[in-house]
């Protein structure tokens, strides 16, 4: 009975750090983790997802020796590789929302918002429509599945307790910014390059035919054209966006090989 006592301490202490990890990649996961799932879903799932995982980790690194403030201390580093685990998912969604936003400067909805119900957040109109595509997309490829088992994958890479903020995480976030602009500005190119040229062929109109009003006629064929050149480039934004999720599992690993 003395030996089995320590041995359910420290189980306790290795499923809560488990759980920890798992809950705050869900809670800010997108889709699974949005605020119209409710609480208690995600409380389950996480439960399930942490009675699942924890069998197949290592606890060998758990102490029952650690006081509460070393063990809060673990508490917060988990925390910080289930977010940063929803961090990396988060950017791709960040990316089409400001895809949207240029799309909708560049074709005159800039002042007309709609609210996104999973976030309960104002976006704009296109934004909100490649969000949705996003999201159909992150599902029908079974990136979350990825994610699922890239997370499982973490307790090889990153021991429980083993958390350390390498010196490069500063440049990996930059890094990251700097790739949420880029696929951003390539989502939102063929719409800004062609309205573009629609504005020098107006001009040219404008300067052939003067009597013609030019503010009139122009600000509906950049509306029409606008959401015309969006729908034809859905397929190639999706197949943008299948790359970039079939990479998942390998950032992940970079991510987690930081931490480690």
């Amino acid at each position: 009975m003395p030996d089995l006592f320590p041995y359910q301490i420290e189980s306790i202490q290795a499923l809560l750090l488990v759980f920890t990890r798992v809950t705050s990649m869900i809670a800010f996961m997108p889709v699974i983790g949005g605020q119209a799932v409710p609480t208690q879903i995600k409380a389950g799932l996480a439960a399930l997802m942490t009675i699942v995982i924890f069998p197949m980790v290592d606890t060998k690194d758990v102490s029952v020796d650690i006081d509460i403030i070393v063990l809060g201390l673990l508490v917060i580093g988990e925390t910080m590789i289930g977010l940063a685990t929803a961090f990396l998912v988060n950017l791709v969604f960040a990316a089409v929302q400001l895809a949207g936003t240029i799309i909708d400067f560049q074709i005159g909805f800039g002042i007309t918002n709609v609210v996104d119900p999973v976030t309960n957040a104002s976006v704009s109109v296109s934004g909100q429509v490649l969000n949705i595509t996003a999201m159909l997309l992150f599902l029908s490829v079974n990136a979350h599945h990825s994610i699922l088992l890239g997370l499982n994958d973490s307790f090889s890479i990153i021991p429980l307790g083993g958390f350390n903020l390498g010196a490069s995480f500063g440049q990996i976030i930059i890094e990251a910014w700097n790739a949420v602009y880029m696929t951003g500005m390539q989502i939102a190119a063929p719409v800004t390059v062609t309205l573009l040229l629609k504005q020098v062929a107006m001009g040219l109109i404008a300067r052939t035919v003067p009597q013609m009003n030019i503010f009139i006629v122009g600000f509906p064929i950049t509306i029409a054209l606008g959401l015309f050149t969006l729908a034809v480039c859905l397929p190639t934004m999706a197949r943008l966006l299948s790359g970039i999720y079939a990479e998942f599992p390998n950032q992940m690993r970079l991510i987690y090989l930081i931490f480690s």
